[in-house]
C-alpha cells in the first residue's frame, strides 16, 4: 500500500504544473458547432496549411463583470520571442468589439489554431508559453499568464475545443501547460484605450472555472 502511494506521488510531481483534470462535457450541439466551423475548406488547405477553417468569429466571456467583451489585442502589447518567431503579451478582454476582435479557427490534425483574422496582427496566431510562471488565483486556482500572440504558430499553438453547456472550452494540446483552460482574471483592473474599456488579464487555468467559458459569434 505504501509503495503504491509513493508511486502516485511521484506521478503527480513528474507532471510538473501540468493539470490533471478532465475535459468538460460536450453537449448535444459540439458536433453540429464544429462543422459549423468548417465553412473555408479550400482556402484554408491552400493558405493556412489546415484541413477547414471559419469564418471570422468573436469570442466573449459567458459571466462576471467582462460578460460580453471581446478577446482581444491590447495597444500597449510588449513585443518578445518565441521558439523562434515574434511575439506579443497583450491578450486582452475588450469592452467594445474592433477588427482586432476578429479570430479564425483553423482547423488541423493536432487540434485548431486560433488566428487574428483582421487588424494590425492579421495572421498571427494564439499559442502558449511554457515560460510563462504560474501563480495562485485565490485558494483553489492555479492560473499563468501564458498566453501570447505569435506571428507564425508555434510548438504550442493548437488548441482542443470543447462546447460545453455553458459556452465553448479552449484547452491546450501541448507544452508545459497541456490540459490547462482559456480564462480570465475577475477582479483585474481595466484601462481606456481608443474609447473603449480593456483590461489584460487573458491566461491558463489548472480547471475548468466560470471564467472558461465562451460564446462565439460571426463578426457582422
Amino acid at each position: 500500500m505504501k509503495r503504491t502511494l509513493l508511486y502516485l506521488l511521484a506521478a503527480l510531481v513528474a507532471t510538473g504544473t501540468n493539470s490533471i483534470a478532465q475535459s468538460p462535457t460536450a453537449v448535444e450541439g459540439h458536433d453540429a458547432f464544429i462543422k459549423s466551423l468548417q465553412e473555408l475548406k479550400r482556402k484554408a488547405s491552400k493558405e493556412l496549411g489546415g484541413k477547414s477553417a471559419s469564418r471570422p468569429r468573436t469570442l466573449s466571456p459567458v459571466v462576471s463583470r467582462f460578460k460580453g467583451w471581446f478577446i482581444d489585442i491590447t495597444v500597449k502589447a510588449k513585443p518578445g520571442k518565441l521558439d523562434g518567431a515574434d511575439v506579443i503579451e497583450g491578450i486582452s478582454l475588450a469592452s467594445q468589439s474592433r477588427d482586432t476582435s476578429a479570430w479564425q479557427f483553423v482547423e488541423t490534425k493536432k487540434g485548431y489554431l486560433v488566428r487574428a483574422a483582421a487588424g494590425k496582427y492579421k495572421g498571427w496566431y494564439i499559442v502558449s508559453d511554457d515560460r510563462a510562471k504560474p501563480r495562485p488565483e485565490g485558494p483553489n486556482l492555479t492560473v499563468a499568464p501564458a498566453l501570447r500572440l505569435a506571428k507564425s504558430a508555434t510548438k504550442n499553438a493548437h488548441w482542443k475545443l470543447t462546447l460545453a453547456k455553458m459556452g465553448l472550452v479552449l484547452e491546450a494540446t501541448s507544452g508545459k501547460y497541456k490540459g490547462w483552460y482559456w480564462d480570465f482574471g475577475g477582479n483585474d483592473p481595466s484601462h481606456k484605450e481608443s474609447g473603449r474599456e480593456v483590461a489584460v488579464n487573458v491566461l491558463l487555468a489548472e480547471k475548468v472555472v466560470a471564467g472558461s467559458y465562451f460564446a462565439v459569434k460571426p463578426v457582422k
